[in-house]
């Protein structure tokens, strides 16, 4: 169990479905790839977090401007080839579902990219906007007037901008950590790799349990899942839903068969995170480092861990403006989600259902049985 000082503060965790979605090739994302995984269908999500104690809210990330074609000359050209769709920005969800944006203490970005940062021009300059290490430096000032600039002035102008400074003091896991309310209701995470600045979040949803909140530390859970701190079971738990291609109860040999580390397949994630210079990932190693310590929280039951772009996210219902997912525990929602991701690997894992069929057929094997899971 990942230590975590006590506290009896807690926040409100409200999820947003900010209709950002992307289409990228998982090569840019992924390594190894795996023949039949050639793209990722990514949707975007943000979270609107109130501090109970003194009604406080900070958003955290933002999804994408509508008009994306309105940010800086440097940025453009990338997203028009990222088979982008945007519905709505941020700001309308949140006015359409009643959210007063003057109340909005704080907008926290995880990291600069374009699908994160909305547009915060369209906030009151009363909320401050909260970035991570190093970020004035690196982007400020903005586009016009530092022509090649990867934001605008339109972003920081008349809003103080503070930039969250961590050290050793507070660690939680792997990750160095800010006490962003000062009682141990919301910790900021120090968790490099994937863009200068870039951090995480842990909300504590109840005295003892928390929604870490990943940003891009990842884009896919087979990233970090399964781990030696979060084992894949042997039969997926039926609370799972499962592609009709896949046998019911579905034996992990499903996927393990195609697991690139044959002898760990159940310990170690599928993926990791490419180490090229000059990909999606600005430090590669850090970012590796950053996913290793993400999945030591993953493997605590009182911790659900969310990246923003998880497809299982689809799945939860309980969406802003009506719901909090604060009771996901109780509601089960780790054993109904973690492992959600293996819908998404390649279609050859699908070649198992029929030897499963082809085995019940012959009243051979069973799918409980030891021998039929390591063929």
């Amino acid at each position: 169990m990942v230590y975590i000082p006590k506290s009896t503060f807690v926040v409100d965790v409200r999820l947003i479905n900010t209709t950002t979605d992307v289409t990228v090739k998982s090569g840019d994302l992924l390594q190894p790839e795996l023949k039949g995984q050639d793209t990722l269908y990514l949707p975007t999500f943000a979270f609107l977090i109130r501090h109970r104690a003194s009604g406080r809210s900070v958003l955290f990330d933002c999804g994408s401007r509508k008009d994306w074609k309105n940010l800086p000359p440097a940025i453009v050209p990338s997203v028009a080839t990222s088979g982008v769709h945007i519905e709505k920005s941020v700001d309308e969800i949140l006015l359409e579902g009643g959210q007063d944006l003057n109340e909005l203490s704080s907008i926290i970005w995880s990291h600069w990219h374009w699908d994160h940062i909305g547009d915060a021009s369209r906030f009151p300059k009363t909320t401050e906007l909260v970035v991570g290490p190093n970020f004035k430096e690196n982007f400020m000032p903005g586009y016009p007037t530092k022509e090649d600039a990867l934001l605008l002035d339109s972003d920081f102008e008349g809003r103080n901008v503070r930039e969250i400074k961590f050290s050793d003091d507070l660690q939680i896991g792997g990750f160095p950590a800010h006490d962003f309310f000062g009682d141990g209701s919301l910790y900021l995470l120090d968790a490099p790799g994937h863009a200068v600045g870039h951090i995480a979040s842990l909300a504590r949803t109840t005295f003892n349990t928390f929604v870490l909140l990943g940003g891009d530390s990842c884009h896919f859970p087979g990233v970090f899942r399964p781990s030696a701190h979060l084992t894949l079971p042997s039969t997926i738990p039926s609370t799972v839903r499962m592609d009709a291609r896949f046998p019911r109860p579905c034996p992990s040999s499903c996927f393990t068969s195609i697991h690139p580390v044959q002898d760990q397949a159940s310990s170690t994630p599928f993926y990791n995170l490419p180490q090229a210079k000059g990909g999606w990932y600005a430090d590669p190693p850090r970012a590796q480092e950053s996913v290793t310590s993400l999945s030591e929280l993953d493997g605590d039951d009182n911790i659900l861990v969310l990246i923003a772009h998880d497809m299982a996210m689809l799945e939860i219902k309980e969406l802003f403006p009506r719901h909090n997912i604060n009771a996901w525990k109780e509601k089960g929602w780790k054993e109904r989600f973690a492992w959600s991701f293996l819908n998404e690997l390649p279609n050859d894992a699908g070649k198992a259902r029929r030897e499963f069929e082809d085995a019940e057929r012959l009243d051979i094997k069973s799918p409980d049985n030891e021998d039929w899971r390591s063929r």
